[in-house]
């Protein structure tokens, strides 16, 4: 029998817009409206907005929220302001990383979890193992009440329906009214481009996409929102990371606090700095036309020293790019490496991971 996917309360907006959609992480997500290419060029030069209701929303609240986080992220929660945010990672006892999140603090004790969609019933329950019975402490998953979309590019800065956000910091967020409609925005993203992501009830998910769609934001797919975070080095967890995987490996090492006190992975992850990591998260460039996919094995000196995670096209750069794991000996931006693709060796060589920065159009860099 058939997996039932999950639907976000966008789904019939989709399908209505003749959208090819795709099985992502249990849920059916539009790949492309148009095409990857367009939608991609799109959010790099105007504006595009993305579902992106599959990933999770949790509520921790009560007087032992901000502790409780404390115990379970790599970065101090009650360190944020109220109205700011910061990615983290929550790591298994061993260091693996199990998720990387985004934590906003809206008050004192309230602080909202958003993850990845992918093992959202594991973590749900990691969440309660840690938290226990304490009364002060509660959990609260509003992902299936609620949707998100992501505004993302540099256009956004000129949309009349965001003028109330628009003194909004980089990773600040507030509560407004938008199109008549209460949500909750904040200014992060997944694209290397400025952009908001905006939070509502579920049935204001179709208001509110009318609304910013009407003012010009086109609909964008998971192929652009792949290839934009790529392109920005973003990693995707459970691709380029995963529980097998530790934060100095994937060169997250900047995510985790030590200079504080308990949390969960902290002795082990102390132990794995102390001895070193043997291999390492890298940014390779093709040096022809061949693309990289997850999976293909990478080589070195006739010998298979790794295996890509993410690989594609970089439509902003003109070039094929990858992230991959490989020896820590041979992570050096410059080092020439191999991928076999189709059976074949193809060179590449290792380039700095944030392949597109902002405003600029340049080859990726090697330095």
């Amino acid at each position: 029998m058939a997996l039932l996917l999950k639907k976000t309360p966008l789904n019939k907006v989709h399908h209505n817009l003749r959208a090819r959609m795709m099985d992502f992480a249990g849920w059916e997500l539009p790949v492309w409206y148009t095409s990857i290419l367009e939608e991609h060029e799109t959010v790099r030069s105007a504006a595009g907005i993305f579902d992106v209701s599959d990933m999770g929303r949790i509520w921790i609240t009560g007087r032992q929220a901000g502790v409780f986080l404390d115990k379970i992220l790599t970065r101090l929660a009650q360190k944020l302001e109220t109205g700011s945010s910061q990615l983290s990672l929550m790591c298994l006892e061993d260091g693996g990383i199990l998720d990387d999140l985004w934590i906003f603090r809206a008050k004192t004790d309230h602080y909202l979890i958003v993850w990845n969609a992918a093992n959202a019933e594991q973590k749900l329950g990691w969440l309660s193992r840690w938290s226990g019975s304490d009364p002060d402490i509660h959990i609260e998953d509003v992902s299936a009440d609620t949707a998100m979309v992501a505004v993302q590019g540099p256009a956004v800065r000129d949309l009349k329906i965001l003028d109330s956000v628009h003194h909004l910091p980089r990773f600040g967020h507030t509560e407004t009214k938008m199109a008549g409609l209460r949500v909750f925005v904040a200014r992060t993203g997944y694209t290397g481009e400025d952009g908001f992501e905006i939070f509502a009830e579920a049935s204001s998910a179709l208001p509110l996409w009318e609304s910013l769609v009407e003012q010009g934001v086109k609909p964008c797919g998971l192929g652009a929102r792949d290839s934009l975070r790529l392109e920005a080095g973003m990693m995707l967890c459970g691709q380029d990371m995963d529980s097998s995987t530790n934060p100095f490996e994937a060169d997250l090492a900047w995510l985790v606090d030590f200079d504080r006190g308990d949390f969960v992975g902290k002795d082990a992850l102390l132990e794995i700095r102390r001895q070193g990591v043997k291999r390492k998260l890298i940014g390779f460039q093709m040096d022809g036309r061949e693309i990289a996919r997850s999976g293909h094995p990478i080589f070195s000196s006739g010998q298979e020293v790794g295996k890509v995670t993410s690989g594609g096209y970089a439509p902003t750069l003109g070039v094929n790019i990858g992230l991959g794991y490989v020896p820590t000996g041979l992570s050096t931006i410059g080092t020439g490496i191999e991928i076999m693709i189709r059976n074949k060796l193809v060179p590449a060589h290792i380039v700095n991971k944030r392949f597109y920065k902002k405003g600029g159009r340049s080859e990726p860099q090697s330095v």
